[in-house]
């Protein structure tokens, strides 16, 4: 007996093939095989089968299901089971288990605009340009060792590099006054509000993730503090820091900690000078004076702009509840001072509310 699966590390809502192979050599009579999956763990395809085994003839069979996360987290298949039993029922049962137990772990679903997608909305001044943070002289931040391109200065040049390669290889560093995005996600208890795979934390993550990961490829330095997980990556330039911003999300929340916003904001000031904070939450009538405090203070502590991202988890639990939630939440964003987008997770994708982010970012910075 044989077991492989495809991938032991996905996107949630991705999937990974399993494949079965089982030889009987002997006997006669039913064998029944099968293992199961995790209650996180989507099945598609059957992964408990039948097969009959006839006399003096080896049975040989292959089969294959494909598995699905529905949240982040670590999910498990267990071993293979087989049962035998003659046609009789003379000899009795056999019961053997193959294989190990199988962990799967499941990341965040993370959704970027296409590069050339970027560039076009950048055209129409709808969106954040790619070339931002390209303010000033180069720094001594150095950010990758790259091919020549005509115009690079001789004293960029990486010689020990280009020797063993034997390729023009030159040094690039950040260019100075790069603008700064921190995210403050917002992991406390509050926003267990929904479902536990679509719920407005699984929600808030996955859309943290995805705005980090589209900011870094725009060349723009980002941070990320986890309210309520005291969780903090210091402003990162370059997408290879991605794998550090997915380390901190992968077993956030929800936290039972109360951390309030203005806290995270105190706690983060050794991010640096910040250009724009991005605040990702769900504005409740509890949260609305702890948000205009965190705003005031990110004001008065960065001297920044702040724009806010509103989750309405009530779409997939109720559509009255949502549509009523909506017109009590665009009065409470009102008294907020800042730009609120709104997002309702089970009506728009996240590659929408993140367009409209980088809308937003654009004219904040």
């Amino acid at each position: 007996m044989e077991r492989t699966v495809e991938a032991d590390k996905i996107a949630v809502d991705r999937r990974a093939k399993v494949r079965v192979k089982l030889t009987v050599e002997r006997g006669a009579g039913l064998v029944f095989i099968g293992d199961v999956a995790s209650p996180g763990l989507r099945v598609y395809g059957r992964n408990r089968r039948v097969f009959v085994k006839l006399p003096r003839r080896v049975l040989k069979v292959e089969y294959s299901y494909e598995v699905s996360p529905c949240k982040r987290g670590l999910h498990s298949i267990s071993p293979v089971e087989v049962i035998s039993q003659d046609f009789l029922g003379v000899l009795g049962t056999n019961y053997e288990i193959f294989e190990d137990e199988v962990t799967i772990e499941a990341r965040p679903a993370v959704s970027s605009p296409r590069m050339d997608l970027l560039k076009r909305t950048r055209a129409r001044r709808l969106g954040l340009p790619l070339l931002l943070s390209r303010r000033g002289a180069s720094s001594r931040e150095f950010k990758e060792i790259r091919n020549y391109l005509p115009g690079d200065p001789l004293n960029a040049v990486n010689w020990k590099a280009t020797a063993r390669l034997d390729v023009p290889l030159v040094n690039e560093y950040e260019p100075e006054g790069m603008a700064t995005v921190m995210i403050y996600a917002d992991t406390t208890a509050e926003m267990g509000t929904g479902d536990i795979f679509n719920g407005a934390l699984e929600s808030a993550l996955s859309l943290s993730l995805s705005l980090v990961y589209t900011l870094l490829r725009a060349n723009l330095k980002v941070g990320l503090y986890l309210a309520g997980s005291e969780r903090l990556v210091t402003p990162r330039i370059g997408a290879q820091a991605f794998s550090s911003f997915m380390r901190a999300v992968l077993s956030a929340g929800p936290s039972p900690n109360p951390e309030p916003i203005t806290l995270a904001v105190e706690r983060s000031k050794k991010a640096g000078k910040i250009d724009l904070a991005v605040i990702i939450t769900h504005i409740t009538p509890y949260k609305v004076l702890e948000l205009k405090e965190a705003i005031e203070k990110l004001r008065k502590t960065f001297n920044c702009r702040v724009l806010l991202v509103d989750i309405n988890p009530y779409g997939a639990m109720d559509e009255d509840l949502m549509h009523l939630s909506r017109i009590h939440k665009r009065k409470l964003a009102r008294k907020l001072g800042v730009p609120v987008i709104e997002w309702i997770p089970s009506r728009e994708k996240s590659s929408t509310v993140l367009k409209k982010i980088l809308g937003g970012a654009y004219f904040a910075l």
